[in-house]
């Protein structure tokens, strides 16, 4: 092979330079043009969200400013003047109201204890065992002190007498102390209490006359006088309504009588004899209705005169009503 000449070779290199400058050149258009359309793609991808910024910062320098309403002050003031009020009237209540209202009170009389529970509507309500007394109060306050009155007798209380008074401690703490007295020779304390409910239990086994089950009243000369309701479970409630004396208990039957059992410093029972006629009840000795019947409606000679055999003696569960009261009386009065 013939070798090549030095202006051969200058212009071989020569080209080849060219060619490579010009394959650079491309490639660098090319990368360029990636270049470009890359940022093309990134600007176009980018130029929505500027916008959703831009429309979302525009709402939000469009919404307006809420204002604080002129009467929240005015209502956050009343709710601490409200509290306030609150918190003060059960202080009051608790430490500084010497009242006998809404308070449970007890003392004993014969190793018995009397409850006393004084309501604001002016009535009032003792317990004796399963005994209940409803009656009325009264009170005064004057130079001469405080006073209170009750419209029985019952526990320490004589009947429309009325008895001077005196509190202290604190309710709150359940420590208050009612102070009382008639004279200087008759004095008593009632404490604040939680009352002990006396319930007798049930009795087992128990059948109840269907025909007994109910409420039955005695009326005479168009007044209520006893009430007696004797229910499916055992359960008997005996109340003499003049008197306001509500005995609640439990009932047997042995044949032709009931043997209804209360509870006052130890369980009584006593027997008495009854008898069903529709809706007439001999019980007692007095003839009873049942209540809500058309014999109730009746007029008060058809039904309310007791049995002749029975009109002018007192019954053995009327005895027994009042027998723990007039024992109490008898020995505060010996006193």
């Amino acid at each position: 092979m013939s070798e090549k000449t030095n202006p051969e070779l200058n212009t071989e290199e020569t080209a080849a330079s060219v060619s490579e400058d010009t394959e650079k050149t491309v490639l660098a258009d090319n990368d360029e043009a990636i270049v470009t359309d890359d940022t093309e793609k990134t600007v176009l991808a980018d130029t929505p969200d500027n916008e959703e910024t831009t429309d979302i910062t525009a709402v939000e320098e469009e919404k307006p400013v809420k204002k604080k309403s002129t009467l929240q002050k005015p209502i956050i003031i009343a709710c601490c003047i409200l509290l306030v009020a609150i918190l003060g009237f059960l202080g009051y209540m608790a430490f500084f109201l010497k009242e006998p209202e809404n308070v449970t009170w007890s003392n004993d009389v014969n190793d018995v204890t009397y409850y006393y529970e004084f309501k604001s509507d002016g009535t009032f309500t003792g317990y004796l065992g399963s005994i209940e007394m409803n009656g009325s109060f009264q009170k005064t306050n004057d130079e001469n002190g405080k006073t209170i009155t009750l419209d029985k007798s019952f526990g320490s209380f004589y009947q429309g007498a009325s008895a001077t008074y005196s509190i202290k401690g604190s309710r709150l703490f359940g420590n208050q102390e009612m102070s009382c007295s008639y004279s200087d020779e008759y004095e008593f304390t009632l404490k604040q209490s939680k009352r002990e409910k006396k319930l007798l239990d049930l009795p087992e086994d128990f059948t109840a006359d269907e025909s007994l089950v109910g409420s039955w009243i005695f009326k005479y000369m168009n007044y209520d006088i006893y009430k007696v309701t004797f229910n499916k479970d055992g359960s008997m409630v005996l109340e003499f309504l003049q008197d306001g004396v509500k005995y609640n208990g439990i009932y047997t039957i042995d044949g032709s009588t009931i043997n209804f059992t209360y509870y006052v410093t130890d369980s009584t029972v006593v027997p008495i004899d009854y008898a069903i006629d529709g809706d007439y009840l001999t019980f007692m000795g007095y003839q009873f209705v049942r209540e809500g019947s058309d014999a109730e409606k009746a007029t008060s000679d058809q039904m309310m005169i007791p049995q002749a055999n029975n009109q002018t003696q007192e019954t053995q569960a009327a005895e027994a009503v009042t027998e723990a009261a007039e024992a109490a009386e008898a020995k505060e009065d010996a006193e």
